[in-house]
């Protein structure tokens, strides 16, 4: 009984409440890559117009955390990471951190992405290309993952 209940926690898209946890999954997933992506693009927009840091001496850093404290770029991409964290919280109460880690790893496809829409960056070829091989990488997780979790279904059946 609690080798079954082990292996239905452990399945990312099959559990008990089936459909409606894909779906769940789905949404968490996703926001939490896109609140990710923009939290870190809104820290980047703040520190754009706070400027670069050239020193590191007291009255610098008074002075640097005294306009971050006061850049609503910052405060709002803040707030879009605490609720990443809180997403990516609610996601590990029934996901694997094996599986999560590499799916919200996609954050690091859609941040240049906005960067570039949003900051007007320009991202290399070659930087496209590593981002390409980081998204191959999390679809031969996603995949890896759920045929495992048909391997498991599989063998939860006979548990019983």
């Amino acid at each position: 009984m609690i080798v079954k209940e082990t292996i239905v926690k452990s399945k990312p898209f099959k559990t008990q409440a089936g459909k409606s946890t894909a779906l769940k999954t789905l949404i968490v997933l996703a926001m939490d890559i896109i609140l990710k992506a923009l939290g870190d693009v809104n820290l980047s927009l703040g520190m754009r117009h706070i400027g670069k840091v050239n020193s590191f001496n007291p009255g610098a850093l008074l002075e640097l955390g005294f306009n971050v404290f006061t850049n609503y770029w910052i405060w709002f991409g803040i707030v879009l990471l605490i609720g990443y964290a809180l997403l990516e919280l609610a996601g590990l109460s029934w996901l694997d951190l094996s599986y999560m880690l590499p799916i919200t790893g996609l954050s690091y496809v859609l941040t240049p992405l906005f960067a570039e829409w949003l900051l007007n960056e320009r991202i290399s070829t070659l930087r496209w290309v590593g981002i390409c091989v980081i998204t191959l990488g999390v679809l031969i997780v996603s995949l890896g993952e759920h045929k495992q979790s048909i391997r498991k279904a599989g063998k939860s059946s006979k548990v019983d």
